[in-house]
């Protein structure tokens, strides 16, 4: 399988990895809540310490389509409930109030991709593939050459995984166009110091792009 993410671009390679960072998260979140018993409250808070502690987590990118806060504003990323709040209406004993809202449920991600996402449920054994934190996502879905995202072809005949991949429109034009202006950029920060005339009109490109890109949120 192809190993880089396709969420980075071909100058970061980010790893997606989480080790200890909600553990480490969850100290500092009850050092300031020592009581609460629902995450998602406070992590929500984006006028909140928290909000940016949970974002950096991620590398203040989306864990879903992989767009960042150098292409959108920070202000239109979210904490998504992974498995949606809905399913507490079926009274499944593993996903209680508790769960469903605690730190381990929560993902940060872009409005489009919560939005999107909206109440897709998979299975338990689909969780283990698709939630961002078991970091295999990117065995799922690899970036084109043309920049556009698709289903890696073993998991083509999956189901769930084709209706998660639907669901967040993660084919769309728009994610080709976040992941197309976070390359540039990144492009022009990897030359910086040999700044030019090619340069200096990728970034004059960059801009009316984003001017344009703004208007869609």
């Amino acid at each position: 399988m192809n190993d880089h993410d396709y969420r980075n671009t071909s100058f970061k390679n980010y790893d997606f990895e989480l080790g200890n960072k909600k553990v480490e998260f969850l100290e500092q979140f009850f050092a300031k809540h020592p009581r609460a018993q629902n995450h998602y409250t406070h992590v929500n808070e984006k006028s909140s310490d928290l909000n940016v502690l949970f974002r950096e987590i991620y590398f203040h990118k989306c864990a879903y389509c992989g767009t960042n806060i150098e292409v959108i504003d920070s202000s239109n990323f979210e904490v998504d409930h992974f498995i949606p709040k809905d399913i507490l209406k079926q009274s499944i004993p593993h996903y209680d109030f508790n769960y469903i809202n605690s730190i381990l449920n929560l993902v940060s991600s872009c409005k489009t991709c919560n939005r999107s996402k909206s109440n897709f449920i998979c299975n338990e054994e689909e969780v283990e593939l698709i939630h961002p934190d078991k970091n295999k996502l990117k065995n799922l879905f690899k970036r084109k050459e043309d920049f556009s995202i698709e289903i890696h072809v073993d998991y083509a005949k999956n189901s769930n995984i084709e209706n998660f991949f639907k669901k967040l429109n993660l084919d769309s034009q728009q994610k080709r166009i976040e992941y197309l202006i976070m390359e540039m950029k990144d492009f022009c920060k990897e030359y910086e110091d040999e700044e030019n005339e090619i340069i200096s009109h990728i970034k004059s490109i960059i801009m009316q792009i984003e001017n344009k890109r703004r208007k869609l949120y």
